[in-house]
């Protein structure tokens, strides 16, 4: 038996079979939405310039800089971004809010380059163009600008010691004019006048230098122009759509997963042996017809189901085990349907068998399906009203196969332990198989009692209307009991005519008449019990009573 703990990716492959359904649903949901979104959201268009970063005289190198020059290009993309050259770029776009200018521009640094890619998004194409070469220019100049501020503060530092040169050249001058020829310091004088001019020429050509790099300043060049944008950046339909199936197929896995554990009924194999720890000794397929009141041919695709289940279940049996019980879970004729079937292909496959309908309160019991008489049967064998020959008939078209009756009030009379055993005994005697069509164990503790003197129980579960609990339930109390559990047959959910039962007063008139046949609904709450006779009614006909929102017919 396996057990969730040994689930394989066969078994989430059943999940996802189970539930394909809900994963394309799911899947087809999400990219409908990516689709919405893309189709709603508006249309963004991204224009690039590409500047080549060139160093100035205020450039140093930065540890740690990504570029092995005097350039710091991590500091010049943030420098993009400034309020400086955004309020500047504002100015040019004719724009009044220069922050929301920079949430549209971004500042890439292509690895082991000095070049500066500048992108601007824009509602058109002509915008985002004008918006990249806005900031392009405004970068260009703030750059030139703070390299040329560097030097016009060293020229005007320099100017200003040459003033001084000067003052004291002038001075040096007007005292040298005043003294004679031979006075007495005056080479000192003419020395010390020379060396200032001197200095005042070197101060002069070092402004002419400064002069002369200020002319030259190149802080920059655009390398790549900005041009208008053909098609949009956002929205990216590929990439929404890409993203919808990315959320939709886990999202939807997630679904069947949940839907595969908080399910409340059983609807497939894998339900009995995960969640009901029960072996599945047959499943009769969702495509299997039950066209008509009767067992399946041999050779059809439900006979060769059970034929099947017939091989599974006398392997499992030694030669002294021949009573088998089959208790269905919910009120139904699913343990009926069962019981006949097994029965049957016991029969065909050369063994003598007896099928027992015990249960009183089935829709469709044995003697609808087998065409024999209810009564005698086995109540009336309990009791006390007629012997077990009496009560066994044969089976129409199976010679090897006896079929007993529910028997005349039959909830009335139900099972005891000793009458069950005596029963079993008795039957196991004459025949090879004993197949006992037993109560649902969900309403009724006669299944277990049943099964106590059997050799082997047979759970059968219908789809769709059985639930999980009450299944899991019904295999814990046949555990709970000395007798095997073999397993369970799964049913599909419709049984064809077995979903409808007539009316008592229709079955009279249909004996008289097929025209007049009434039908009312089959098995959604079990029927009673079959109405008590007079003794010498017994062997004539009884009919079963309906449920209480229709009043039950007289016995004849």
């Amino acid at each position: 038996m396996r057990t969730p703990a040994a689930r394989t990716l066969a078994d989430y492959g059943v999940i996802v079979r189970r539930s394909w359904w809900l994963i394309i649903g799911t899947v087809a949901a999400a990219l409908a939405a990516g689709f919405a979104y893309t189709s709603l959201s508006e249309e963004v268009y991204e224009s690039t310039s590409a500047i080549l970063v060139l160093p100035t005289a205020g450039d140093t190198a930065v540890a740690g800089a990504r570029t092995a020059g005097q350039v710091n290009l991590d500091t010049e993309a943030q420098l993009v971004k400034s309020t400086e050259v955004a309020v500047a770029a504002a100015e040019t776009l004719g724009a009044d809010d220069p922050g929301e200018l920079v949430s549209r521009v971004s500042v890439t640094v292509p690895p082991n380059t000095a070049v500066l890619e500048i992108a601007f998004r824009a509602e058109n194409p002509e915008a985002a163009q004008a918006g990249a070469i806005a900031f392009s220019e405004a970068y260009l100049d703030h750059r030139r600008s703070g390299a040329t501020a560097s030097l016009d503060s060293a020229i005007a530092t320099a100017i200003v010691g040459l003033d001084a040169v000067d003052a004291d050249i002038a001075a040096a001058e007007d005292e040298l004019s005043g003294m004679d020829a031979d006075a007495g310091g005056r080479a000192g004088l003419e020395s010390e006048l020379d060396g200032l001019r001197r200095q005042a020429e070197e101060i002069e050509a070092e402004i002419a230098a400064i002069e002369a790099q200020q002319g030259a300043i190149t802080p920059g060049r655009v390398i790549n122009e900005a041009s208008a944008p053909g098609a949009p950046v956002s929205p990216n339909a590929m990439f929404n759509l890409a993203a919808a199936l990315g959320l939709g197929l886990p999202l939807g896995l997630i679904l069947a997963w949940a839907r595969h554990r908080l399910a409340r009924k059983v609807a497939y194999p894998t339900d009995l042996v995960e969640r009901c720890e029960l072996d599945v000794l047959a499943s009769v397929p969702p495509g299997v017809k039950f066209q008509r009141r009767e067992v399946f041919g041999a050779y059809s695709p439900g006979g060769r189901v059970f034929s099947q289940l017939r091989n599974v279940v006398s392997s499992q049996l030694t030669h002294d085990q021949r009573v088998i019980v089959v208790a269905g879970v919910a009120p139904g004729p699913a343990a009926s349907v069962v019981a006949a079937n097994l029965a049957t292909a016991m029969a065909r496959a050369g063994d003598r068998a007896t099928a027992v309908a015990a249960n009183p309160s089935t829709t469709v019991g044995l003697p609808e399906l087998f065409g024999t008489d209810p009564v005698p049967g086995l109540a009336d064998v309990w009791s006390g009203r007629v012997d077990l020959a009496v009560a066994t008939q044969a089976a129409p078209r199976q010679p090897s196969l006896n079929v007993i009756g529910p028997g005349a009030a039959a909830r009335a009379t139900g099972p005891t332990s000793e009458a069950a055993a005596e029963t079993f005994a008795k039957l196991a005697e004459a025949g090879r198989f004993v197949v006992v069509d037993a109560p649902p164990l969900s309403c009724s503790a006669d299944a277990q009692l049943l099964a106590g003197h059997a050799d082997a129980v047979i759970l059968a579960v219908q789809s769709g209307r059985d639930s999980i609990r009450e299944t899991a339930a019904a295999a814990l109390a046949m555990r709970q009991i000395d007798t095997p559990l073999l397993g369970a047959i799964l049913l599909p959910s419709v049984l064809g005519p077995m979903n409808t039962v007539p009316l008592p007063t229709a079955r009279r008139e249909a004996e008289r008449s097929e025209s007049r046949d009434a039908l009312v609904s089959q098995d959604e709450t079990p029927t009673d019990s079959l109405e008590p006779v007079d003794d010498e009614e017994a062997t004539t006909q009884v009919m079963p009573a309906v449920p209480a929102a229709v009043p039950a017919a007289e016995s004849r």
